[in-house]
């Protein structure tokens, strides 16, 4: 077998491995959820900015040493103008994504940030010629309606501070996955990985910097975790989308509702009503139904290529 280190897509060529995508995206759900709590409970203390720079502090550095254990040459791209802007949106989007979670539970920020696989769905066919069809865009809404039903949105509930943050979040979020799967085309997960972060806490640091606050000693775990689960999850989740269109890989962030029930109970004593675990049973639903069509779709796929008359 050959391993990923080895193996360089074609450019122009979009990487279909649907099976490793899911899985690649559960574990990003699992540390990104795990980093989100160290988000809130630091912005609790410090500005947004310092958190976003406090966790490029620690990923910066996890990022370069992979990659001079590995290939320097990793460090080039392809792509520094979608770097940038990338970046500056990446940026844009965890300050937005602080305030929301300065605001709500974690559980109701993530019913609104489930809007984003939705949006990413609509969106691949037209912007990266990768259609969902019509079953996966079912499953997608079916999905999103699994999330209202767990934020039950009426009245002035959509127009509060941190719901509008978490909608413009979603946006940023769409942007950057959209700008990620494309540069996927020829740079490596860790080069797309490292030069986010870097950009990211570039900008961090410019705006942190003038109201910086000292570091409460008691902190630094909270920190350390931040940058692990932050670093750990990016690379997962840049992979993710490397190995397969948006339409199958997005649907997969409506896990995070699990662990935003589980960790608001441990850290905050938020108990899930009886709405959240319907909801919940309706988001797992579309996920297995999409690992069931794409499994059927790799096993036919499969049989296809075995039954083709191989030439002499």
């Amino acid at each position: 077998m050959t391993s990923e280190a080895t193996v360089k897509p074609s450019r122009g060529t979009l990487q279909q491995h649907p099976l490793q995508a899911i899985g690649l995206m559960m574990g990003a759900v699992f540390m990104l959820s795990s980093m989100d709590v160290a988000i809130k409970l630091l912005v609790e203390h410090y500005g947004r900015f310092q958190v976003v720079l406090l966790r490029s502090i620690v990923s910066i550095p996890l990022f370069a040493g992979w990659i001079l254990l590995r290939d320097r040459t990793l460090f080039r791209t392809a792509y520094p103008g979608g770097h940038l802007i990338r970046g500056l949106v990446g940026l844009t989007m965890l300050w937005t994504v602080g305030e929301c979670f300065r605001e709500l539970q974690l559980a109701d920020a993530y019913a609104i940030y489930f809007a984003a696989p939705l949006l990413l769905t609509l969106l691949s066919g037209p912007i990266l010629g990768e259609p969902a069809g019509f079953m996966r865009i079912i499953a997608a809404v079916v999905g999103f309606a699994g999330v209202l039903v767990v934020l039950q949105p009426q009245g002035d509930q959509w127009i509060t501070y941190g719901a509008a943050m978490g909608l413009l979040g979603v946006c940023f979020y769409a942007v950057s996955t959209l700008l990620l799967r494309s540069m996927g085309q020829r740079d490596r997960t860790v080069t797309i990985a490292f030069w986010f972060a870097t950009v990211v806490g570039l900008g961090a640091a410019v705006m942190a910097i003038p109201g910086w606050k000292a570091i409460d000693p008691t902190h630094w775990l909270t920190i350390g975790a931040l940058g692990v689960t932050g670093t750990v999850g990016q690379l997962l989740i840049t992979a993710a989308f490397r190995k397969a269109s948006i339409a199958v890989v997005a649907p997969f962030d409506y896990i995070h509702m699990f662990w935003a029930v589980l960790y608001g109970w441990l850290f905050w004593a938020h108990i899930p009503s009886t709405r959240t675990w319907v909801g919940g049973a309706i988001v797992v639903a579309s996920g297995l139904f999409i690992i069931y069509r794409e499994r059927r779709r790799s096993l036919r796929a499969s049989q296809q290529a075995a039954m083709e008359p191989v030439d002499p």
